[in-house]
């Protein structure tokens, strides 16, 4: 997942749980934010391709916390409900940001590939004027041999 997308879903994540970015990665303890931050991690390592430090980097905790974090939300989502909305409300996040995700690159990719049709049109007609300049090259060049074996034979 991209840098730049992966802070608009930790941006998402943070707007559909009221909270703030700064405040989510504090050194807060509390028990709303602790599971806000459980939930994020639990994603974060499921739905993308990151390794538990680099996860906790963002998070700004220990990979040792997010391993933590991880296994004891599978745990605590059978014994609060409030986790298990919070794991349903995240999870059609993730899914629709990767509906989005995809969506902003099909769009790309057929930029990328107008894009690439145009210079392939440029470089053909590029092709056509170095011929057509090679020719009018080659034209001009015995043209003047022509006149000079023509002046020869006059002289």
């Amino acid at each position: 997942m991209n840098v730049i997308y992966l802070k608009e879903v930790i941006d998402k994540f943070c707007e559909q749980q009221h909270v703030s970015r700064s405040v989510l990665f504090s050194k807060d303890r509390s028990r709303v934010l602790v599971d806000k931050r459980m939930v994020l991690a639990f994603f974060l390592k499921h739905k993308t391709e990151l390794r538990w430090y680099q996860i906790g980097e963002i998070m700004n905790r220990t990979h040792a916390s997010m391993i933590h974090y991880v296994n004891n939300v599978e745990q605590l989502m059978s014994v609060y409900p409030h986790i298990k909305k919070m794991v349903v409300e995240t999870n059609k996040l993730f899914t629709d940001y990767k509906f989005l995700l995809k969506e902003k690159e099909t769009n790309m990719y057929a930029k990328l590939l107008t894009d690439n049709l145009k210079l392939k049109e440029k470089i053909e007609n590029n092709h056509k004027l170095i011929k057509e300049l090679i020719k009018l090259e080659k034209n001009g060049t015995e043209n003047k041999k022509q006149k000079n074996q023509h002046r020869r034979t006059e002289v």
